[in-house]
């Protein structure tokens, strides 16, 4: 979790000492550098709210569905999880694509080296490390959630006499039926049926559609996200193979090295060799003529 922290900074800056007249007379500008860090923290701070917002509907929604007297066709609270869902799902796609742009921010930055470029890196790693976890949270339970409404539909099919299947409870689910077991069908003439089933079949293949067009932007926001947390490895295995290169570099400098010192230690030895050779030979030869 990020914490808003430009309060924090700004009150334990060099300028915060200075007391309201001193301010009133003597207003001292920011450099750009710290300008451009309390921008990024305003950023990062937005970005923490929505993923907090996000928590706290799927909070708000576990308690819910928990509930002993929660139905799956109670409209009041259909209408709002519905609503919570909705607002999540742009949250995500508002925060994926904040997180991209500063993706693209940090790669375009030239000097990586710098207190600004560690600070704005570490702060987007831990947004996006954050993020991706509300969004693991939010799929769980829209899991959940969808398990349950087909668990409620099952079991209240069964007290009525009537078998479902999944797909059945599934479809029944995407139509959004409230009350898909309620009503007297003997009463109902066989043009009316037919009439009812023409409509629903329309409105069900339009609901289908729209939930396809959804599911599939759900599916890039998903696949993209998972491309995002696979990039903290890629990046660990690229740092451990340029250390693997300049460790290689190094080795490659010392074995030169050691192969110059191996010819000098050669040299010199052949030398003394020759110097001690000459040596025992003039002594020799002193020798042999006293």
């Amino acid at each position: 979790m990020v914490k808003d922290r430009l309060v924090e900074l700004k009150s334990r800056s060099k300028y915060a000492n200075h007391n309201a007249d001193d301010h009133g007379q003597v207003e001292m500008p920011l450099s750009r550098s710290q300008e451009e860090i309390f921008q990024n923290l305003e950023k990062f701070s937005q970005l923490t709210a929505w993923i907090q917002t996000i928590r706290a509907n799927i909070t708000e929604m576990r308690k819910q569905i928990g509930s002993s007297k929660f139905h799956y066709n109670d409209k009041p609270i259909r209408d709002r999880m519905e609503e919570k869902l909705k607002e999540n799902n742009q949250l995500c796609q508002r925060i994926y694509g904040s997180i991209k742009q500063l993706e693209s921010e940090l790669g375009d930055d030239c000097i990586r080296t710098g207190v600004l470029f560690r600070i704005k890196n570490t702060q987007f790693l831990v947004i996006r490390d954050d993020y991706l976890s509300a969004y693991r949270e939010h799929e769980e339970f829209v899991s959940y959630y969808e398990h349950r409404i087909m668990s409620l539909m099952k079991l209240e099919a069964k007290a009525m006499n009537y078998n479902i299947t999944d797909d059945e409870a599934l479809e029944q689910l995407t139509g959004n039926q409230r009350s898909p077991f309620v009503g007297n069908l003997l009463e109902e003439t066989e043009r009316e049926r037919q009439l009812l089933r023409d409509i629903m079949t329309r409105h069900s293949q339009l609901e289908a559609l729209e939930k396809s067009l959804m599911e599939v932007r759900d599916m890039f926001v998903r696949i993209s996200s998972l491309v995002m947390e696979q990039g903290s490895l890629v990046q660990v295995i690229e740092y451990h193979a340029q250390q693997a290169t300049l460790n290689t570099d190094h080795g490659a400098h010392q074995l030169q090295k050691a192969r110059e010192y191996k010819i000098k230690a050669l040299k010199k030895r052949t030398c003394l060799l020759i110097w001690i050779s000459t040596a025992l030979a003039v002594l020799l030869f002193l020798v042999i003529i006293f």
